[in-house]
């Protein structure tokens, strides 16, 4: 079974130019090609729903500016990630860019190996949040099932004893007994740490390239 291509939509109004970018991406990607920002807009929630993972748009349109566009799809998809091409990128473009999220900017003329590599490194970046965000809450709402079972126990056992269950710790700490809370807490430490070495990792990898 063939794995489903990622979806990515193109936003230019040249003609040419969207269809130099079907030829480059359509054998690793569905792409979706847009005229203007509006037609964008309008059917982005058609492409979030089938699954849209990623935004290439030109700066410099009729009407709207890439960036202001993606302000307004932010607004139904905060956390789509785009790449903006321009032929010139002022530092105010850089800086609203910033504010908005997981973002490249390109600046033209670009190579397509450049696109290229901007888009993996987005995928992937966005993939990794989308794992971050999920840690996030399954380790909450672990926090909150231990409070409610903690609570349930709390009625048939005294609050000094509760304090002194432990269990068993992981072999490598260097303590062997600790308490569920202790626990919780060694848990996400370690949740944060794993997910600091991944956006290290991503940034050494990053710079390499």
């Amino acid at each position: 079974m063939a794995m489903k291509r990622p979806i990515i939509a193109i936003v230019d109004d040249e003609q040419d130019l969207r269809d130099n970018f079907q030829s480059l991406l359509e054998d690793q990607f569905e792409i979706k090609a847009f005229a203007s920002p509006q037609e964008f807009l309008q059917a982005l929630p058609d492409l979030q729903q089938k699954g849209l993972r990623l935004l290439v748009s030109d700066y410099k349109m009729p009407v709207m500016t890439g960036l202001e566009m993606v302000q307004k799809a932010h607004s139904q998809f905060p956390s789509l990630p785009f790449i903006i091409l321009s032929g010139f990128l002022d530092k105010k473009t850089v800086l609203d860019a910033v504010k908005m999220g997981v973002f490249r900017l390109l600046e033209k003329p670009y190579a397509p190996e450049d696109l290229l590599a901007a888009i993996d490194q987005l995928l992937l970046e966005s993939e990794l949040q989308t794992v971050r965000n999920e840690i996030r809450q399954i380790t909450s709402q672990l926090r909150e099932l231990y409070s409610s079972i903690r609570l349930a126990l709390l009625q048939h056992i005294p609050e000094e004893l509760m304090d002194r269950l432990i269990v068993d710790a992981p072999d490598e700490s260097e303590q062997k007994k600790m308490s569920f809370e202790d626990l919780l807490e060694q848990l996400e430490d370690r949740l944060e740490l794993l997910l600091t070495s991944e956006k290290m990792i991503s940034d050494i990898k990053t710079t390499r390239e």
